[in-house]
């Protein structure tokens, strides 16, 4: 067993070992379900952050960015980052004061509670296919640094992921995505750093980048395609009950829509690292056959 691969396991057990430790303080359905509507600047900032940012992004930004130039970056970090600043910007304080506990109370409130329970018939789905997103990017991961199977590999992650969320409720969950945000900022900027020193005219490699490629909005067969496209994680993640849960556990209205806007300030920045990856990759290693591997493979 490599170091990668023990390293990757002690990190699967921290998180663990920290649901089992909040599990303990957990004494109202407000704590599991929102942290105790406690949650301040800093940690509200990184579960909004980390909630997005994941493997999914590291490695699937990178890779549509490899394959279709900077405006394969249009959903992460662009499109995510923008749908953050938005929520703090417009939505995060008027939701935080009509005190919901999930994001289906409001179309109860609002409407009626048949409307509510059509609502979350259409938000299952949704959510699942994004988790499902996330666990399969982590597979990604686990099999780059062990020798598991891609089935084995995504079992592994979903088990790991619902485990320690499931026990620990919201407040395991934030911990743990302040734990992993820090870890993704740091790995990302010691990438950054190997991909500038490690190549030998690595300046020269970028400015050969072909103008075509580094068109945020161009390459789309109409405006009304484009629109969809961004219209999709901006729009779709708005209303999104991972996204509408952490405004709601944090203890202000001020801090919901600072720490959000900060958030997604923070994503774009970040993200533009495996965006830079997959455009110079693109030029580096030009035949990949999984474009979703370009990520680690400059390392």
């Amino acid at each position: 067993m490599n170091l990668e691969a023990i390293g990757l396991i002690l990190y699967v057990i921290l998180q663990l070992v920290i649901s089992a430790v909040v599990a303990r303080n957990i004494k109202t359905e407000d704590d599991y379900l929102l942290a105790g509507r406690r949650l301040g600047f800093g940690l509200a900032t990184f579960t909004f952050f980390a909630t997005w940012f994941g493997a999914e992004t590291c490695i699937g930004a990178a890779g549509s960015v490899y394959e279709r130039g900077f405006s394969g970056g249009y959903a992460d970090p662009f499109g995510y980052g923008v749908c953050l600043v938005l929520m703090g910007a417009i939505f995060a304080i008027p939701l935080w004061r009509r005190k919901l506990t999930t994001v289906a109370d409001l179309y109860r409130v609002r409407y009626s509670p048949n409307v509510e329970r059509i609502v979350v018939l259409l938000m299952i789905p949704t959510s699942v296919l994004w988790a499902a997103a996330q666990i399969r990017a982590f597979s990604e991961v686990l099999g780059a640094t062990t020798k598991l199977q891609f089935f084995e590999a995504v079992t592994a992650g979903a088990i790991v992921c619902i485990t320690y969320t499931s026990i620990g409720g919201m407040k395991a969950d934030v911990i743990t995505d302040l734990i992993q945000g820090i870890m993704l900022i740091i790995g990302l900027l010691i990438l950054a750093g190997i991909l500038l020193f490690s190549f030998e005219g690595i300046h020269k490699i970028m400015h050969s980048i072909p103008p075509n490629r580094v068109d945020l909005v161009g390459g789309y067969e109409s405006v009304l395609a484009g629109i969809e496209d961004w219209a999709i994680p901006i729009c779709g993640s708005i209303t999104a009950q991972e996204l509408v849960a952490r405004v709601l556990s944090i203890r202000s209205p001020k801090i919901a829509r600072n720490s959000a806007i900060s958030a997604g300030v923070l994503y774009v920045l970040v993200g533009l690292i495996p965006v830079g990856c997959g455009l110079i990759g693109a030029i580096l290693f030009p035949n990949l056959s999984n474009p979703e591997q370009v990520l680690p493979t400059p390392c």
